[in-house]
């Protein structure tokens, strides 16, 4: 694996995929809000602001499953001392890797401005594990190629690298191929997708929300990976159909036919793309995480496109994309997508500019 900025991999589509729950017990509309909220401080990276988004609403409101996420990320980041590893996890090696990730997402999360340092610190750590072999590599991606190897060795595929923004660790035991015809907006485009399943950890955003939201997948060049436990409908779900196929397939799509695009340019075509297909809940649903989950920095590529698509859909509504039809909304993010991918064809296609000769003086 070469990885290292995984932003541009796996959060990219990775669209950060919420947990369906059972329908009984319900929380209240404003409690439902909070957790969304809450999920998406964490995806920012800071779990102080999360923690104040859950304590805006009374805990009586979260029932269920919501109530249990709720008091997790209450008791996790309130406490004086990160969580243990889980029991289920027996492989020696792997518990080490694993300790020394959650700790690091933990102080990383609670301390936004020490990511640095802690970073400096999960590396040393990193490489201490690793004993001789962990003197060899000259930097941090060298490093990760070599636990990657390591952990393979102990029965656990692995990605490691940076899901901005901070340093992420995805270790799974089992994988199967299957290929995929996903109906993009240009056409049926054919993929190769790798399904992940027995996960050690999904990474930071998993740890840090207690479970409602985590990686789905993400997509290279190549393939697609789809983080099955994410997806509790199975492959023939709207979930994974949509929310995987459909956005990491416009990925896939997207990273071949126009090279060099930012990590948030990626992430608001194929957020634009869920929108054209996804019906009913499944579009309600995500319009309001796209809602909920906003941002200002093209740093941080999901919250920043989340933002550019919102704003766009406002524009060619006329009016707040909540408040039209689906039907209305699907038009709309056909139209912004097909615009978009005709002014990106038109660059591709435009002949390179040459400079002009200068005009000697009379």
């Amino acid at each position: 694996m070469t990885p290292r900025l995984l932003s541009s991999a796996l959060m990219l589509g990775l669209a950060a995929v919420f947990t369906a729950h059972a329908a009984e017990p319900v929380s209240t509309p404003d409690a439902s809000k909070a957790l969304v909220c809450a999920s998406g401080a964490i995806l920012r990276g800071n779990s102080a602001d999360a923690l104040a988004e859950l304590r805006k609403v009374p805990a009586e409101a979260f029932a269920g499953e919501d109530a249990r996420i709720r008091s997790c990320m209450i008791e996790r980041f309130e406490s004086a001392s990160p969580p243990p590893v889980s029991d289920d996890i027996t492989e020696p090696f792997v518990r080490d890797v694993l300790k020394l990730y959650q700790d690091y997402w933990w102080q990383a999360l609670r301390r936004p401005d020490d990511r640095a340092a802690l970073g400096v610190e999960l590396e040393t750590g990193l490489r201490k594990l690793l004993g001789p072999a962990g003197t060899a590599p000259k930097d941090l991606d060298a490093l990760e190629d070599a636990m990657e190897a390591e952990l393979e060795k102990h029965g656990y595929h692995a990605q490691l690298g940076t899901v901005t923004p901070l340093h992420n660790a995805m270790l799974w035991r089992t994988q199967t191929t299957r290929d995929f015809d996903v109906p993009l907006l240009d056409g049926p485009y054919r993929v190769r997708a790798e399904l992940l399943d027995d996960f050690a950890t999904i990474g930071w955003s998993q740890f840090g929300s207690c479970n409602k939201v985590a990686n789905g997948g993400w997509a290279t060049e190549e393939a697609l990976y789809a983080v099955l436990p994410r997806y509790k409908d199975g492959i023939e779900g709207e979930s994974f159909q949509i929310v995987f196929l459909g956005h990491e397939g416009q990925h896939m799509a997207d990273k071949n036919r126009f090279p060099g695009m930012a990590d948030w340019e990626l992430e608001y075509r194929a957020k634009l793309a869920e929108l054209v297909r996804a019906t009913g809940a499944l579009s309600e649903k995500r319009l309001q995480s796209f809602i909920t989950a906003q941002g200002s920095s093209p740093d941080a590529a999901h919250p920043y496109a989340n933002t550019r698509v919102i704003a766009d859909l406002t524009t060619k509504l006329g009016q707040a994309p909540d408040t039209v039809s689906v039907p209305a909304l699907q038009q709309a993010a056909t139209e912004l997508l097909r615009a978009d991918s005709a002014r990106r064809q038109a660059m591709r296609d435009a002949p390179p500019q040459t400079a002009s000769k200068p005009t000697a003086a009379p």
